[in-house]
């Protein structure tokens, strides 16, 4: 999929919180609650064992207030604590995110770029879509890093510093 025929976003935040927190963070990213209002219903890992190349995700999000759509991903790419990638493809859409994890003393700047393609009938709302996605991109970010920096979240799957 190349960037020319597909949306591309890319985000950075800075987050107080080391590299290798951020990380299992979203490495983990199915044993931690969702917030009330989050439009993922559902997040489960598929797949046996630790979280590897190959490991598989069921997401059932709400869309649009009438539509339901389920999202499978799988990890494409995982270095400790650097990176972490996965390809998604479900309610009529497909493509990637990549995460990369840079330290700044014992912060991290978060990278998140993602590719996105929808498909059928959602394919002309894309302009549409792409503005409200870019904003809701950016407050995940927000609440990722509201969440670390909170110390409500340990990074070994539980709740709590």
């Amino acid at each position: 999929m190349g960037v020319l025929d597909c949306m591309y976003f890319e985000l950075t935040i800075l987050i107080d919180r080391s590299p290798a927190d951020v990380f299992v963070f979203l490495r983990d990213k199915d044993k931690y609650p969702q917030k009330e209002g989050s439009p993922v219903l559902l997040l489960e890992k598929t797949t046996h064992g630790p979280v590897a190349i190959g490991t598989r995700y069921r997401e059932v999000v709400q869309m649009l207030p009438f539509y339901r759509g389920e999202i499978l991903s799988k990890i494409t790419r995982i270095e400790q604590s650097e990176r972490l990638e996965e390809d998604f493809r479900g309610a009529g859409m497909h493509g990637h995110l990549a995460y990369a994890f840079l330290a700044e003393g014992q912060k991290t700047v978060l990278i998140q770029r993602e590719t996105l393609r929808y498909h059928g009938v959602l394919r002309p709302c894309e302009p549409l879509i792409r503005r409200m996605l870019g904003r809701r991109l950016r407050e995940r970010l927000e609440e990722i890093k509201k969440e670390l920096e909170s110390g409500s979240i340990a990074t070994d799957g539980r709740l709590g510093p």
